[in-house]
């Protein structure tokens, strides 16, 4: 209780003490005639002054200027490398092109005129159809036929052209899922079942011996390859051995192919 008393005593003594300047000051300028109010007001006045005086020279100094510069300096870097990183996109799209294209022109090189075919660009992307067909850019009028194989530049056959257009044809691979093409590793034949993508799997005796990157030919498609071993596995408590076979090229890449015409 005694605490609180000398409390509320400071208190009133200080609400008191502050009552009373501000009656002194009151009285004050009163009998100065308002000078009091007027020296305020003017120091308010050079106050005021004082600081427009250093905003001003804070704008002046282009520190906020700067500032706005640098940011549209960024936004304009950053426009720039984004075009540079379209440009350099394109290049590299143009330079897997002309690398297949060139690639074509080899393969076609180690054909007789008699037996050469058509370049046709790939018009659909190979990994959209689960059926394991694509379309390219070349039909009916360009002397495409049903049964024409399709090579890459490589010289692999991917697929044989099954339905033909004016101006397209339709492919189907190879190794599209559940097909089977018969084929011969090392000079042991062994029955490929396509999975798709590029993709076989055989099943053979663990008595016939393949290596990795081995070529693998069909004799139904003129001896031609169409993939090599990418890899085996086997064990030793069974009689088989998998033999899993891949296209030696990213389908999904594939830009450009070449036509065989079917000889009669």
């Amino acid at each position: 209780m005694m605490n609180s008393y000398r409390q509320n005593k400071s208190r009133n003594g200080r609400v008191l003490a502050a009552t009373a300047l501000v009656i002194f000051l009151f009285i004050l300028d009163i009998l100065t005639g308002g000078f009091l109010r007027h020296t305020l007001r003017s120091t308010t006045v050079v106050i005021s002054q004082w600081s427009g005086r250093v905003g001003a020279g804070i704008t002046g100094s282009g520190i906020f200027s700067t500032r706005t510069s640098l940011e549209a300096q960024n936004r304009s870097l950053a426009e720039k490398l984004a075009q540079f990183e379209e440009r350099a996109g394109g290049y590299e799209a143009l330079r897997e092109e002309n690398e297949q294209l060139r690639a074509l022109v080899r393969l076609v090189d180690n054909f007789p005129l008699s037996a050469q075919g058509v370049t046709a660009p790939v018009v659909s992307s190979v990994r959209t159809s689960p059926y394991g067909t694509f379309l390219i850019g070349a039909g009916a009028a360009d002397g495409i036929v049903r049964g024409s194989l399709v090579l890459t530049g490589g010289g692999f056959v991917v697929g044989k052209v099954t339905d033909t257009g004016a101006h397209t044809a339709v492919v189907s691979e190879i190794f599209a899922p559940g097909s089977t093409v018969e084929a011969v590793v090392g000079g042991a034949p062994i029955s490929a079942v396509g999975s798709g993508g590029g993709n076989a799997r055989a099943k053979v005796p663990r008595a016939l011996s393949f290596t990795i990157n081995q070529p693998v030919t069909a004799p139904e498609l003129g001896q031609r390859a169409i993939g090599i071993v990418g890899s085996i596995a086997s064990s030793s408590a069974s009689a088989s051995q998998d033999v899993f076979i891949v296209l030696p090229v990213n389908l999904g890449s594939l830009k450009y192919v070449y036509i065989l015409p079917v000889r009669n």
